[in-house]
């Protein structure tokens, strides 16, 4: 039979984030084998006028090609994405083609009930409810999007996919005092209570030390890294190679963010048997059993935050526990093939 042509649009794959990822490890699973795809990049990092001529350039690059194929698959956020891609939605529906919308924002809720007024508001819902699919990362989030979406069969649960690292999670060395973060360098991922929760745990464990994988959204935090430079290395972004060193190297990993869809750097903090520690937003109290796969602890707070490293630092057995629980949970629950194949089964679906 001949291949399902999807037309697929998100954030550049060069970019530096979450969805972004999850398109690569998409492809690392082979989804362009399975069907007849072609990616284009409707955002890249940058100026905003780099961003917006990336825009352009994309919508171009789509008008031209959409008529060949059948279904226009778009990964969509809260804020600028959200508008971006409002764009290519109508397109879509202007060429009556079958749509699948992946929402992936973590801050979707306040967008929704808060930013978005009138007209606006209504067109969002409007814009949602043309979907063929509608796919959210975890059960709560269909459970807020069922009273936007009509057709509870039309909303698809389909959490982020990772490749399963190939380790042996009771060889690795949970008497380092290493702490492990991935994401941006901003205040909403948490990294003031973060640094703050270091310099308590320094003057407890002199060795304790936090390595930060990822670029300074916001600079101001630089001069505050910088003096912490004794318990605290910033690595800036790094490639998977110096990734999984430092999983190897960390037995603990923290996402103190204040909002999260489905964090992928958690899924591979407990793939890596890693004693994860993040905040209770999103979907992270599906993806953790707070006390038996990892802690889960409630944002802006460092005092919590603090409580739960020094928890599994004192207490090597349980972070030993942790981390294996982890493991074993994320194994199977986050391999990228299956949700490779969640997501073909979804574009079989709606081509019946």
């Amino acid at each position: 039979m001949p291949k399902i042509k999807v037309l697929m649009l998100g954030p550049a794959r060069s970019v530096k984030g979450g969805v972004s990822s999850v398109v690569n490890n998409l492809y690392s699973a082979g989804i362009d084998k399975d069907v007849d795809i072609r990616y284009i990049g409707t955002m890249v990092d940058g100026s905003k006028v780099r961003k917006l001529l990336q825009a352009a350039k994309a919508y171009f690059q789509a008008l031209t090609c959409i008529n060949r194929y059948d279904i226009v698959h778009i990964h969509v956020s809260a804020d600028a994405s959200y508008y971006r891609k409002s764009f290519f939605i109508k397109m879509a529906l202007r060429h009556h083609k079958k749509l699948v919308l992946h929402q992936h924002g973590g801050d979707i809720k306040r967008f929704y009930g808060q930013d978005l007024k009138g007209n606006a508001h209504d067109k969002m819902v409007y814009l949602f409810n043309q979907s063929d699919a509608f796919i959210v990362l975890a059960p709560n989030f269909k459970e807020f999007f069922r009273h936007i979406i009509v057709g509870d069969d039309k909303i698809k649960v389909i959490g982020n996919g990772i490749t399963i690292p190939d380790i042996d999670p009771g060889h690795k060395d949970y008497d380092k005092r290493n702490i492990l973060f991935l994401g941006r360098i901003c205040k909403d991922k948490g990294i003031s209570e973060l640094l703050d929760a270091i310099e308590r745990l320094s003057k407890d464990y002199p060795d304790v030390h936090l390595y930060i994988g990822g670029f300074y959204e916001d600079e101001s935090f630089r001069s505050r890294i910088e003096s912490l430079s004794d318990n605290v290395t910033a690595c800036g972004w790094i490639d998977s190679k110096a990734k999984e060193d430092l999983f190897e190297k960390c037995p603990i990993f923290v996402l103190p963010s204040y909002y999260e869809g489905m964090p992928l750097s958690v899924a591979e903090g407990m793939a890596h048997g890693c004693a994860t520690i993040a905040s209770n937003v999103g979907s992270l109290d599906q993806m953790i059993d707070n006390g038996k796969t990892g802690l889960l602890i409630k944002p802006k707070d460092s005092d919590k935050l603090y409580t739960a490293l020094k928890k599994v630092i004192d207490d090597i057995d349980y972070q030993k526990a942790l981390g294996q629980a982890a493991y074993s949970f994320a194994k199977d629950n986050y391999d990228i093939t299956k949700m490779k194949d969640n997501i073909i089964k979804i574009y079989k679906d709606i081509l019946r």
